[in-house]
């Protein structure tokens, strides 16, 4: 099986995708799966779906995918969705309700129907949140929480994002682990090596490529290699600057800009 890129949570945020696309082909994948979260944040929705939708390739659905569907109907008629729409802070709603005012409705329905789990080629699953509760979005931060995907996990390898935090979780067949030396080294040096041991469980968290939220605001997505059995993390620099400026220039809050300089 040829290299397989892995991203996650773009949030419309097209500077930072081209930026990965480009690193991705650099790196010879020869395909791409996608973890959710096209849209949401930044100022490119509508171009961030073509995009992804133009590689064709496999993606599940993420809580903002799920959300600015219900959006769009609250803008045609207030008196449907409201109740999904006080889930979200004030500034994640605005945000919301800008992107879903700007995708057409051949990209809603397609975010729709996009499935919330899926098995890839038999090799991993994939997952905006967690395999045992997709439609809640837990947000997995420490092994504790990962417990509860690793007993539906059948499979060795489960990709996720969600959290914007690149994690490795184990599972030796009791016992989930954290393994932050993993996050320390993508930090120092832009890139990690997972060396996939047979007899464990992998669920790896890919971080994202639009907003970042560990305190680097690099784009961070994973390459999948079957063949070596490796997961190498990847932090790719983009124009941040560029990103901001969009996000302002369309009147989203100034916050959401500001946040994508640092990282949080």
């Amino acid at each position: 099986m040829a290299k397989i890129a892995v991203i996650s949570d773009i949030h419309s945020n097209l500077h930072a995708l081209y930026a990965v696309m480009a690193d991705f082909q650099s790196m010879q994948c020869g395909s791409v799966v996608c973890l959710g979260d096209v849209v949401g944040y930044n100022a490119y929705p509508q171009e961030c779906v073509n995009e992804i939708r133009a590689l064709g390739c496999p993606v599940v659905k993420g809580n903002h995918d799920a959300e600015v569907v219900h959006f769009a109907q609250l803008l045609k008629d207030p008196a449907q969705g409201s109740e999904f729409a006080i889930r979200m802070n004030p500034l994640a709603r605005k945000a919301m309700e800008w992107n879903a005012s700007r995708l057409d409705e051949d990209s809603l329905t397609w975010l729709r129907r996009l499935p919330l789990q899926r098995i890839e080629r038999s090799k991993f699953a994939m997952v905006h949140s967690c395999l045992d509760q997709p439609m809640a979005w837990n947000y997995i931060l420490n092994a504790n929480d990962a417990t509860g995907n690793f007993q539906r996990q059948f499979l060795p390898l489960c990709f996720h994002g969600h959290t914007h935090q690149p994690r490795v979780f184990t599972w030796d067949g009791r016992h989930a682990s954290e393994h932050a030396e993993y996050w320390q080294q993508l930090v120092v040096e832009g890139e990690t090596v997972v060396n996939l041991e047979q007899g464990r469980k992998y669920f790896i968290n890919v971080g994202s490529v639009g907003q970042p939220r560990d305190g680097d605001p690099r784009a961070c997505y994973a390459i999948y290699d079957s063949d070596a059995a490796t997961v190498t993390l990847r932090r790719v620099e983009y124009d941040v600057a560029g990103a901001q400026q969009a996000v302002l220039s369309v009147g989203l809050p100034e916050y959401l800009a500001e946040r994508l300089g640092t990282g949080q």
